[in-house]
């Protein structure tokens, strides 16, 4: 397992867990590096082995938020490190580096417990949302917005102009920015894009529309942790919002 591939374990793992500062550790973790110090100086613990020392590398000003944590971060860079023939993990240790210079890329594909893990990805936000569905009719997903523009987000969404949109039980456009889509052309169409940008960075999309059925509908949603993914979602959304009446 290379350097790169450890970290992204590393911060998936945390991501995963139910620690009780995850947010404030996934943060710092994001512009930390990892770096492998293997030396030639055997354990005497496991035969022919050799020790191994991770060193978790962050700017230096933010080594003391991150020395924080670091009893977790050790029992946990312990408990995923990968079993090999030639190294023993023997110590973890964060010392000051520099930004990492690598974009932190993955990719999720959901097929259960879809509505949660957006929810997840909601609450994770820190700067903006931009949704485009063709149905948004769920209160729950809904509520989790209204606790996002609390915190002073931005929150933009492009919707289908149809009854069943206008005629949900709760009004977007009281609380956001909603930008109603009608598709013309000869026969009944309808905006039927389903996705989501999160910080220009995270991308949500796949079959799930934002409505109490799908839930119990079968769906999948893909989510994307990149810039470029984000971006090419990001323009799409400004097409959306600018253009009044879409012909086909």
């Amino acid at each position: 397992m290379t350097e790169i591939e450890y970290r992204r374990l590393l911060i998936d793992s945390v991501r995963a867990g139910d620690y009780e500062d995850k947010d404030a550790l996934l943060e710092l973790l994001n512009i930390c590096s990892l770096r492998f110090e293997r030396t030639n100086v055997f354990t005497r613990n496991l035969w022919n082995h050799c020790k191994e020392n991770i060193q978790v590398c962050i700017v230096p000003d933010k080594m003391v938020e991150l020395k924080k944590h670091f009893d977790y971060l050790k029992e946990l860079i312990y408990e995923i490190y990968p079993p090999n023939d030639d190294y023993e993990l023997w110590d973890v240790e964060i010392k000051p580096g520099s930004m990492p210079d690598i974009e932190d890329v993955s990719q999720e594909i959901l097929f259960e417990n879809i509505r949660n893990q957006i929810i997840e990805e909601i609450r994770a936000a820190k700067y903006m949302i931009w949704i485009s569905v063709a149905w948004f009719t769920d209160p729950v997903l809904y509520q989790e917005l209204l606790k996002k523009k609390q915190q002073g987000l931005v929150i933009e969404i492009a919707l289908d102009d149809c009854d069943r949109n206008h005629n949900a039980e709760f009004s977007l456009e009281d609380d956001f920015s909603v930008y109603w889509i009608t598709v013309q052309s000869y026969y009944k169409n309808i905006m039927h894009e389903k996705f989501c940008v999160i910080d220009l960075y995270t991308s949500i999309h796949g079959t799930f529309n934002w409505t109490k059925a799908a839930s119990f509908n079968k769906e999948h949603i893909s989510i994307d942790k990149n810039h470029s993914t984000a971006a090419a979602f990001a323009d799409e959304f400004m097409r959306l919002k600018n253009k009044d009446v879409w012909n086909t």
